[in-house]
């Protein structure tokens, strides 16, 4: 594996993983979410239930939206660095560790 093998990996490893927090901080907003409406929905009287599920944004539908584009925007990240590539000269310089 040549150096920029090496570097196009470490790139992409290290994207992946900011997208995949990106998609774990979405799950955690969902969640709160869902704990609050919930919450909601248990101290209001019953006749205000319709006006708590027009107000309930983030459903399914729409978590669902935001993680397809999160993670399109992490691909196309990932493309973005991968087509940069041919614009650089990659070496390493192996440092002997005492």
């Amino acid at each position: 594996m040549d150096a920029e093998d090496i570097f196009r990996k470490y790139c992409e490893r290290n994207t992946t993983t900011l997208f995949k927090g990106f998609l774990m901080i979405l799950e955690d907003l969902q969640k709160e979410h869902e704990i609050h409406f919930s919450k909601l929905k248990k101290s209001l009287p019953k006749e205000f239930l319709p006006l708590i599920e027009q107000a309930d944004y983030l459903d399914k539908e729409k978590v669902q939206h935001l993680r397809k584009r999160t993670l399109d925007i992490g691909n196309e990240a990932i493309r973005s660095i991968e087509g940069g590539f041919e614009n650089f000269t990659i070496d390493f310089e192996f440092k002997k560790i005492l």
